[in-house]
């Protein structure tokens, strides 16, 4: 769990993590130089629960770098991520570990998740994702969202999250093209949510120009694709992203 201020939000994310039925599980938590109270909320926690670890870094590192350390600690043999704005839902694991067990052969999980927005939070919007997602179904979209995902590391190794430049956001989405194009994955989705994701006005992320630039650049890294092909997926990217920022 990378967290950068989100002293409002942390609370919630972490507790919601700790609270799952399925108890077996370490959570790393990793403040990327808040200037706020997010790090003595996370101490708080911490100190009441053992299976918390919390590693501070003095000076603002990035997202990707921050996930990059919490993969190199973490020791279960399945790596989840949780942002600190978004929550899981009290069966979240136990409900994709055993989706995990009906379909063999299966090292990566997703699923259906909830958007909520800071103006009504108590209002959820059901999104329901590509089914058992591939290398080419990613290319049109990023159908994983980071934090109703976990994979496995027996089979998977430790995966770990390119830079992208500053200038850009989206390192989620170019973690996900590395991680299927190297042919290893074999996915599953569950159907049913397990993930509420907090949609943040004024984040980098929700600015529609920031993010079709840093999707169409991420893109022209894939470099199997002529310019027809990119510009087609990123008109179904532009799609999906118009149908995401919809009210509810």
């Amino acid at each position: 769990m990378p967290c950068f201020n989100t002293a409002a939000t942390i609370a919630g994310s972490i507790a919601a993590v700790l609270e799952q039925s399925f108890a077996s599980l370490e959570l790393i938590v990793l403040d990327d130089g808040s200037s706020d109270d997010t790090v003595g909320i996370a101490r708080r926690f911490a100190s009441a629960d053992s299976r918390l670890k919390l590693v501070v870094s003095a000076r603002n590192r990035g997202v990707a770098r921050m996930r990059n350390i919490g993969t190199r600690l973490a020791r279960g043999k399945w790596i989840a991520f949780c942002d600190s704005d978004d929550t899981w839902l009290p069966q979240k694991l136990e409900w994709q570990l055993q989706l995990a067990g009906q379909r063999k052969g299966v090292n990566l999980l997703y699923s259906a998740v909830y958007y909520s927005r800071e103006r009504n939070p108590q209002a959820r919007q059901l999104v329901k994702l590509l089914p058992d997602a591939t290398y080419h179904d990613m290319l049109k979209t990023n159908a994983i969202p980071m934090s109703s995902s976990m994979y496995l590391t027996e089979s998977l190794g430790k995966l770990y999250f390119r830079s992208v430049p500053e200038h850009l956001v989206h390192e989620d989405y170019a973690f996900w093209l590395d991680v299927f194009k190297s042919g290893k994955v074999k996915s599953a989705y569950l159907e049913k949510p397990t993930t509420v994701i907090l949609l943040r006005k004024g984040s980098r992320s929700s600015n529609p120009l920031l993010a079709a630039r840093s999707h169409l650049a991420i893109l022209r890294k894939e470099n199997i694709l002529p310019w027809h092909k990119t510009i087609w997926y990123m008109f179904i990217y532009m799609t999906v992203a118009t149908r995401k920022r919809l009210p509810f």
